[in-house]
């Protein structure tokens, strides 16, 4: 299962079974409307617990694509250059 990691507020969370496009279709559509979205996400490691991220104009946010261990090999470069890509 691929797993999004997140960071939101200098802290990391986590979310699973989604890619980094339906997330980001998911918050421009809550940017677009107007108003104050929240998203749900994991907080933890080993037990997760919900946690709710308000999403708005102005409120950082930053997702990375974590790969399965028998992806380790990639490049760093590439890694990075495809996080730049995925952030625009």
């Amino acid at each position: 299962m691929n797993r999004i990691d997140i960071v939101y507020g200098g802290k990391p969370y986590s979310l699973g079974g989604r890619s980094i496009a339906s997330i980001q279709d998911e918050i421009g559509t809550a940017i677009a409307a107007g108003v104050p979205y929240w998203i749900k996400v994991n907080n933890g490691e080993g037990r997760y617990e919900d946690a709710f991220l308000l999403i708005a104009p102005g409120i950082p946010l930053a997702m990375v694509n974590v790969k399965p261990s028998d992806d380790e090999d990639e490049d760093e470069a590439e890694v990075e250059a495809e996080f730049k890509r995925e952030m625009l």
